[in-house]
């Protein structure tokens, strides 16, 4: 029996952890091929919606990787990611769904 690889999807900040992944890339450091990497300008610009649809498309695990709050290239983008996916969870906590808005 074959092992469970999981497929993450990983949306990467342009200026901080996709050039990290970058520059890993360049250096031959691998990671995991079951890894896709989808770069995106600022994490804060990346809409919960997008998560839920890596999830429903098949993806196994998302990450959102952005800038460390004092390094960011827009200013508040990790705030705004944090505060983005903070009110998508609170609603998927008290049921509501993530297409309608209802329960």
């Amino acid at each position: 029996m074959a092992e469970f690889e999981p497929q993450i999807i990983a949306f990467t900040c342009n200026w901080c952890t996709y050039a990290a992944a970058d520059l890993a890339g360049t250096s031959r450091i691998h990671y995991p091929a079951n890894v896709r990497i989808v770069r995106v300008m600022c994490s804060g610009m990346v809409n919960p919606m997008y998560v839920f649809k890596a999830f429903e498309s098949g993806a196994d695990g998302v990450i959102v990787a952005g800038c460390n709050y004092t390094d960011c290239h827009y200013i508040d983008g990790p705030v705004k990611c944090d505060t983005m996916f903070a009110s998508a969870m609170f609603s998927v906590l008290i049921g509501m769904s993530s297409k309608t808005g209802s329960k």
